[in-house]
């Protein structure tokens, strides 16, 4: 998205699959020329102050319960020290100038790589295991008892992955945040949301493979990551199955066996 000119511009890796983020200091600021091939979600965080224009795509900015999008063209300013929450959609581009000579220095080595994972998942698994419980109340409202059953158990399993990610980032002396979290649908089609959670599972276990590497050298956490990969795999090979049974013996017989 950005010419070769710019590729010439040192990348830092995040560890973030599908974003690509080229970083320059200057003496007075940090530029950043950032592309995201696939959907990107930060959480809530605050820097510097920074300025951006948006070259393709869009993105969601949300601060202070307000949520806006900016498309190819448009700016905007981020005030120092102001929370927010921001997406970047697949296909996106920006450049960014931040108010700090050395902003994110500290953001690229592999321990704190590993840290923000387990950040990461204290806040995004969390908000999985809301939804499925969500869902379990509801598919056992519609008497598909087995099916309810086995979300209400995927959100006990997510919450005690949870859990571990907590004690690991206290044991390692990180502060815990509670970070603000992206709103989810919820689908009352049983089928349906079956497909949903399968692209959730194959979206997260991509993401995840590249933190339990980069975890190798803490055996302590790569326990607890490599777990919890196992897991998420597990999970993934369930929905697939189920889906591979709707297919075969078709929707209303397979919501039988859900009964």
């Amino acid at each position: 998205m950005f010419p070769e000119i710019i590729k010439k511009v040192p990348v830092r890796d995040y560890g973030i699959d599908g974003l690509t983020t080229h970083v320059d200091h200057t003496p007075t600021g940090t530029i950043y020329f950032v592309t995201a091939e696939k959907e990107v979600v930060f959480p809530e965080h605050a820097h510097a102050a920074q300025w951006t224009i948006v070259v393709s795509g869009s993105c969601t900015f949300t601060t202070n319960g307000e949520t806006k999008t900016y498309g190819a063209g448009e700016t905007y300013y981020i005030p120092a020290g102001l929370k927010h929450q921001i997406t970047l959609h697949a296909g996106y581009s920006e450049v960014d100038y931040v108010d700090d000579p050395r902003d994110g220095e500290d953001d690229c080595n592999m321990d704190n790589k590993v840290i923000c994972g387990l950040q990461t998942i204290v806040t995004q698994l969390s908000q999985q295991a809301d939804g499925h419980l969500i869902q379990a109340r509801i598919f056992a409202s519609q008497g598909l008892t087995k099916l309810a059953k086995q979300y209400e158990e995927h959100a006990a399993e997510e919450r005690g992955y949870v859990v571990k990610c907590i004690d690991r980032l206290i044991d390692l002396g990180c502060e815990v945040k509670l970070e603000a979290k992206q709103a989810a649908p919820i689908i009352c089609d049983a089928a349906e949301y079956l497909k949903h959670d399968l692209q959730v599972s194959k979206d997260g276990l991509a993401w995840l493979k590249e933190i339990v590497c980069a975890a190798q050298d803490d055996p302590t956490t790569f326990d607890i990551l490599r777990d919890y990969y196992k897991d998420e795999e597990g999970d993934m090979y369930w929905a697939e199955q189920q889906l591979a049974l709707v297919e075969l013996i078709g929707k209303q017989n397979w919501l039988v066996k859900q009964l």
